[in-house]
């Protein structure tokens, strides 16, 4: 109970500070504006059915003129709003919503209050004391679709100044009063220390009623918002399948928080020649070439089950058994060379357009090593990575640079041929010394066609 009182605090000292986090505060704009449109067609309608009511409800010439000018400047005031909201001014709306606030109550009070004036007998509990008068309310509750506070409480603010102004005004002109309830419910007289205290205690239930409502909704748009915004950073990693899993709290949940020592496929692509390539490119041709290549990368990644770990320059490193396996370390193994032959099979069709276009192909080498590493969240406060870390990752490193040494653009380690041996075709091509490690490896060629 502590804890999520706690919370509540927290979230309302942020919202009041405006230090959310951005995607909970675009998604608060959003719906914010959302609230403003809303609430513009709630007050055509009421503009419309003032009107006409205004033109219909009364013979008499006299009320139905005033009717009309109380709703021709009700709309003149929406037109701006609508103005505003098409235009999309944040600012002169977020200064013109306090107006509109102010002309809801104004709308409301000044009806009562003319009425009284054309045609009232110099009682003033007749105003005090009409039906109409709840309506004063209902600017408050409008404020419920906006997803502002200051809103309400400059309502609430406005009404028991209203309130105020009403009580004054009675005991001024010096209404009939009453201490019978009978008299003060059927009769013409009024007991004003009762009816102030109906006022007062109402309009602060109402106000903390809508403040309150307001406070749980924004949260839970807060939590949306936070929620597309985890999955839209965690999209650049992982698979869709998996980001859902994810920020749902699954077993995959579970591994990022934990980190542990699994095995895994780790998975190094990298563009061959890239420094003299970039020398012969604008820089927003390099940008659009990058961008595009990367794009086929990782949905490679991701049709295949794996995490794309980090970019290193040109080079990309994808992980195939983590933050879970897809079913056995051989399966994982499968993964990164399946990932890599379509990577290559992405690559054939990306240089045939860069060919059509007159552009110069992209070669790329691919080295992948399958074996225990480190998978979890490293760093500091504030600045945590999930990663990879351990001598699978070096090594797949080292297999990827052996490519330019041996001609050839996809190599992967003995234990990946073992591991899922039967599962693509390849060929051994010899026992090569890789830096960093005692014992010379066993390297093999992928085929493919």
């Amino acid at each position: 109970m502590k804890a999520q009182v706690k919370e509540r605090f927290t979230f309302a000292r942020a919202l009041r500070r405006g230090t959310l986090e951005s995607s909970v505060q675009e998604a608060l704009a959003k719906e914010e504006r959302s609230g403003g449109w809303a609430l513009l067609y709630i007050r055509l309608l009421a503009c419309f059915a003032f009107t006409l009511g205004g033109a219909t409800a009364s013979p008499n010439t006299r009320d139905i003129a005033v009717n009309l000018v109380f709703a021709a400047a009700y709309g003149s005031v929406l037109v701006v709003q609508w103005s505003l909201l098409r235009k999309n001014l944040q600012r002169a709306l977020y200064r013109f919503s306090f107006f509109m606030v102010f002309a809801d109550h104004a709308l409301f009070a000044s009806q009562i209050i003319l009425y009284y004036s054309l045609s009232g007998t110099g009682n003033f509990n007749h105003a005090m004391k009409s039906p109409y008068i709840v309506l004063l309310l209902v600017p408050t509750l409008m404020t419920l679709v906006q997803f502002r506070h200051t809103l309400v409480f400059f309502s609430v603010g406005v009404l028991l100044t209203t309130l105020l102004g009403f009580f004054g005004f009675a005991l001024l002109s010096g209404v009939p009063q009453t201490t019978s309830w009978v008299e003060y419910v059927l009769g013409n007289a009024i007991m004003l220390p009762a009816w102030l205290g109906l006022w007062l205690l109402l309009t602060l239930c109402v106000g903390a009623l809508v403040a309150y409502t307001l406070f749980r909704s924004i949260r839970m748009v807060a939590q949306i918002g936070q929620s597309e915004g985890q999955k839209k950073e965690l999209a650049r990693y992982f698979s869709p399948a998996l980001v859902d899993e994810i920020v749902t709290g699954g077993e995959a949940l579970e591994n990022l928080k934990k980190g542990a020592r699994v095995n895994v496929a780790v998975l190094f692509a990298d563009i061959r020649s890239f420094t003299a390539l970039s020398e012969k490119l604008a820089p927003d041709s390099v940008a659009k070439m990058l961008s595009e290549l990367r794009e086929l990368q990782i949905q490679a990644v991701f049709d295949n089950k794996g995490m794309v770990d980090k970019f290193i320059g040109d080079a990309i490193m994808a992980v195939f058994g983590a933050p879970h396996s897809a079913g056995s370390f051989r399966t994982d193994v499968q993964n990164a060379v399946l990932c890599g032959i379509q990577m290559r099979k992405s690559l054939k069709n990306f240089n045939a357009a860069r060919s059509a276009a007159g552009e110069e192909e992209i070669r790329i080498g691919i080295g992948i090593h399958a074996g225990e590493a480190f998978v979890g969240n490293v760093g500091g406060e504030g600045q945590l990575e999930y990663t990879t870390i351990g001598d699978v990752v070096n090594t797949a490193s080292r297999i990827e640079h052996l490519c330019k040494k041996v001609q050839a653009d996809f190599l992967v380690s003995e234990a990946v041929a073992r591991s899922a041996d039967g599962a693509f075709t390849h060929e051994r091509i010899g026992v090569v010394k890789i830096r960093g490690k005692e014992k010379p490896m066993a390297i093999h060629r992928v085929l493919y066609d």
